[in-house]
């Protein structure tokens, strides 16, 4: 049976990630192989993260989207030598990565600012995968406005364990601190270097991969955790 490729990440519980990068175009074995998995082990939850980045952009005459920076100099040669006139450009913000974890590893998929696999769309709409994710209503319009995706069976873990534990500020936590407050593992703070690095470099540094992996990982593990609590919220969110 196909196995995920990568590096092998040891995480604050001991246990072994193996967390595999591809594009968007070439994630169909991944997805098969994450799919299997789940339909043989019977669990078929998936923490679901996503990074964010920058790209600039030449700026359109009368466009309200993006956030307008400095012009750079386009250099270009005339006979003429004619002025120079510098291109405006902005700043949009997309999706760079998706993270998808289940039990035998985790798939980083770098996706496209404007288009999406069949492949991935198909994965995100099976009805029987839950997937569990932290402070996603954002995530799920981007990808909704842009791809056209809309997934079917995705909750919110911070607002489930808010209900669940009855502790409303858990509703605003991270991933890793609301791991920290409900599972016996700790996780350490998201790194600065990470959050605000390159997230659409071709080549993501160990620290990205890391990173990325943590969080969905954390994600996952709370996902399970609250499915096992048996509580009749998780029952009417999820059944």
């Amino acid at each position: 049976m196909e196995t995920l490729r990568g590096p092998q990440i040891t995480l604050n519980d001991g246990s072994t990630m193996v967390t595999e990068v591809v594009s968007d175009e070439d994630s169909h074995l991944c997805l098969y192989v994450l799919l299997q998995d789940m339909l043989k082990v019977g669990d078929m939850v998936v923490g679901f993260g996503v990074e964010w980045g920058f790209r600039g952009s030449p700026s359109r005459s009368g466009s309200s989207s993006g956030r307008n920076i400095e012009p750079y100099s386009h250099s270009s040669s005339h006979s003429d030598k004619t002025e120079q006139h510098p291109i405006p450009r902005r700043v949009e913000q997309h999706i760079a990565i998706l993270t998808l974890c289940t039990k035998i590893g985790c798939v980083l998929i770098r996706l496209s600012p404007s288009t999406m696999s069949a492949s991935l769309k198909r994965f995100l709409s099976i009805k029987d995968i839950i997937f569990a994710g932290v402070h996603i209503k954002e995530d799920l319009q981007k990808l909704k406005e842009v791809h056209g995706t809309v997934i079917r069976n995705v909750v919110d873990m911070s607002e489930m364990a808010a209900r669940v534990y009855d502790q409303p500020r858990f509703a605003a936590l991270s991933a890793r601190d609301l791991a920290n407050k409900i599972l016996s593992t700790k996780f350490e703070q998201k790194p600065f270097a990470a959050l605000w690095s390159n997230w659409f470099d071709q080549n993501l540094s160990s620290e990205q991969i890391e990173c990325a992996t943590i969080d969905a990982y954390a994600a996952y593990r709370i996902g399970r955790k609250l499915m096992e609590s048996g509580s009749s919220s998780v029952k009417r969110l999820l059944f």
